[in-house]
């Protein structure tokens, strides 16, 4: 795994490829960029740091988490990556950045997780976990002009800007774009269609759009509804307000220039061919990039451009 790490390439892998909805095929978002000897992953869904041990990722040479916003299919497993990239010989404290509100994540992950950390230590001893190591510290990413980007990460030749997307009532949430010899990867986390949207993806070699079919989703609201599940029915219904639909995608990677589109937070859960043509049908009509529907585990390699 730690040979990933001194490549030259630009890795991404997709550990996490879906929505909030519990389903066989895909885990919540969570996604890793690895270059420059950088190991950082974009948002901890609920079991995805189980898929990047399975994945065989350098998890001890986690470097930091960039969180997009603070949605429990967002954080979940923070803490159990805090606590995993540590007892597999993480080298520093954990560096977690994200917008205001990181802080108070953080504190409460460290909090649950403290007695967990005193116990390992206690049995292990302190060479095997060192307690110098174990802290996780928050970085809170702050705008002054909602429409630019903020380099906040430049490491090893790895930059990273943070743009604010909308995600109302979820405020702040943002995206993040990464830049590494000459090739980009933006993330857009979770946000509906923005003017500025295409502006922060610009040029990008992949973009990772969230995508939720809304033409599924208000059949399922329908579905629900008629099943006598007014709860859930009306929880879909809402859903569809503040999330991007694969076309609207597709036109932001269009005007973007993006070269490759790649959708994560795939929802609904995306679990057969019929389902899959439902879900990308009109994309190929507004972009004519190459458009790929995200599966946990994929892994994609830029090779360095300059």
């Amino acid at each position: 795994a730690m040979e990933m790490l001194e490549a030259p390439d630009m890795h991404v892998i997709l550990v996490g490829s879906g929505g909030p909805l519990d389903n066989e095929e895909r885990l919540a978002s969570c996604t890793a960029i690895i270059a420059g000897g950088e190991f950082i992953v974009v948002d901890l869904g609920a079991g995805t740091w189980r898929n990047v041990n399975l994945l065989n990722l350098p998890a001890g040479g986690l470097s930091a988490v960039f969180l997009t916003h603070f949605h429990s299919d967002h954080i979940a497993d923070l803490g159990e990556a805090d606590f995993g990239s540590w007892t597999q010989a993480r080298k520093t404290n954990l560096d977690v950045y994200g917008p205001e509100g990181v802080d108070r994540v953080v504190r409460g992950f460290s909090m649950a997780y403290a007695l967990d950390k005193k116990y390992r230590i206690a049995h292990h001893g302190e060479d095997i976990v060192p307690p110098g190591t174990s802290a996780m510290v928050s970085h809170t990413i702050s705008f002054t002009d909602p429409d630019e980007a903020v380099l906040f990460f430049d490491r090893n030749g790895l930059k990273a800007y943070a743009f604010l997307v909308d995600h109302f009532p979820v405020v702040p949430a943002v995206g993040y774009r990464f830049e590494y010899k000459g090739n980009v990867v933006v993330i857009t986390g979770d946000t509906k269609k923005t003017p500025t949207l295409a502006k922060h993806a610009k040029d990008a070699d992949i973009l990772i759009s969230e995508g939720l079919s809304m033409r599924a989703v208000n059949v399922l609201s329908e579905t629900l509804a008629e099943a006598n599940q007014p709860r859930l029915s009306k929880i879909m219904k809402d859903v569809t307000d503040y999330h991007i639909d694969p076309v609207q995608a597709g036109e932001v990677a269009q005007e973007a220039g993006a070269k490759t589109l790649v959708f994560n937070h795939v929802v609904p859960p995306i679990t057969n061919r019929i389902a899959k043509s439902i879900f990308l049908s009109g994309v190929k009509d507004v972009y004519g990039g190459e458009v790929v529907l995200g599966e946990d585990g994929m892994r994609f390699a830029l090779a360095p451009q300059k």
